[in-house]
């Protein structure tokens, strides 16, 4: 039997964590769970809940992403694990999505093929590489 039970949560960092909000806000009509942001001994933090994994942001710093190439073969040339990758489950949603990442100019909106799956990569006001993903039913 395993010690470890599940993941708690996994964290990320932001220059901004108000422009970092508002950016999840208006590309996935996301929130930070309820008492968030807060100020902590480390900066200011947020939490969210993502189908029963928590995402913490932690606000400090000079945050300097580590360089990328083009963020849709990142996996296939770089192996970068320095992101989380959002899924979302309906084709209307994720089409919503994609068209908020492209106002935001976080994304020219071009989708690959993973393995059956659409697979978009994105690029956060902090310059982080994010995904967001879409299996059709």
């Amino acid at each position: 039997m395993a010690l470890v039970s599940a993941v708690h949560h996994i964290a990320t960092a932001t220059n901004d964590l108000d422009r970092f909000i508002d950016f999840y806000r208006e590309a996935f009509e996301l929130d930070p769970l309820p008492g968030f942001p807060m100020e902590t001994p480390v900066g200011r933090i947020a939490f969210y809940d993502l189908g029963g994994v928590q995402v913490q942001i932690v606000e400090g710093g000079e945050i300097e992403p580590a360089p990328a190439d083009v963020p849709a073969i990142l996996l296939q040339k770089n192996l970068r694990v320095d992101h989380f990758t959002l899924r979302i489950d309906s084709a209307d949603a994720f089409a919503a999505a994609v068209d908020n990442l492209v106002r935001l100019g976080a994304s020219d909106g071009k989708a690959t093929d993973f393995q059956g799956s659409d697979l978009l990569a994105f690029t956060d006001p902090d310059g982080h590489v994010m995904e967001v993903i879409h299996t059709p039913a």
